[in-house]
């Protein structure tokens, strides 16, 4: 049996901590001992969070192998240990038994992703969207929040507000009622911007009056026009703080009716 210790050096990550960056030149591979790692991909400003990483997988294996530059961002959601391997170490193991694991995560990896590039380009969008959970999820869609938020957060209870906040610590402060981002000197963001409520069966955005309003799927909300509320639909579902040039954009994903479970 493998010896992992022995393989590389063990490197402990805090919570936001960037392990690599996307189109950085990958010079090894990380095995995570312990915590959790997101993986985002960034298209301009626009984040596509792709997964969440946890004890015994592998990160930026696939970049390795192709001798090619990293094509995704890894982050640091919880505190995290991982192996560090290098490239040059990495591939001399193809004789190992850690390849059978390399091998299984990669096949995995990559049939999610053909599901998650075909949601991303909307071609079958409904019936390829991969939702993280049977809930309803809200995450970032601008890097500027994305930043922030890290993964994906559930929701349970109801209303539940998003909104700006003051943190030391420059991470987003989140309570099974509430989702505060710290975007500090960015106005688009009021301390109370917008709710979600369940309605008559399904969920719907409410504008709390914030200065510069809320887009719901392009729809304009706030105290300023002729509505306040939006019904989210099924999929994937764009809600922006402030107008349509604001930096501070969610994604709430909403399953299949069959899926949904609203707590």
């Amino acid at each position: 049996m493998t010896d992992t210790a022995s393989m590389g050096e063990q490197i402990r990550f805090h919570v936001g901590d960037t392990i690599y960056e996307q189109d950085s030149a990958s010079d090894g591979v990380y095995m995570i001992l312990d915590g959790q790692v997101e993986i985002w991909r960034h298209e301009g400003d626009t984040g596509h969070h792709i997964a969440s990483l946890g004890g015994g997988e592998l990160l930026g294996e696939v970049s390795v192998i192709e001798r090619k530059n990293h094509s995704v961002t890894a982050k640091a959601s919880k505190v995290t240990t991982a192996l560090f391997i290098s490239a040059e170490a990495f591939r001399k193991s193809f004789s190992d038994p850690l390849v059978r694991h390399v091998v299984h995560t990669l096949a995995t990896r990559l049939r999610s992703s053909y599901a998650i590039k075909e949601a991303i380009e909307g071609s079958t969008e409904l019936k390829a969207h991969h939702f993280k959970s049977s809930k309803p999820t809200i995450e970032g869609l601008s890097r500027v929040v994305a930043d922030k938020l890290l993964t994906f957060v559930e929701l349970t209870e109801f209303p539940f507000t998003i909104g700006n906040v003051a943190s030391r610590d420059g991470h987003c402060v989140i309570s099974p009622l509430s989702l505060k981002v710290p975007l500090k000197g960015v106005s688009e963001l009021a301390d109370n911007h917008f709710e979600i409520v369940r309605r008559d069966g399904a969920l719907w955005v409410r504008d709390l009056g914030a200065p510069q309003g809320t887009l719901v799927n392009g729809e304009k909300l706030g105290k300023y026009t002729l509505k306040a509320t939006a019904k989210l639909k099924v999929g994937r579902n764009q809600v922006v703080a402030g107008g349509p040039d604001s930096p501070v954009r969610f994604l709430i994903s909403i399953p299949p009716a069959e899926d949904i479970d609203l707590g």
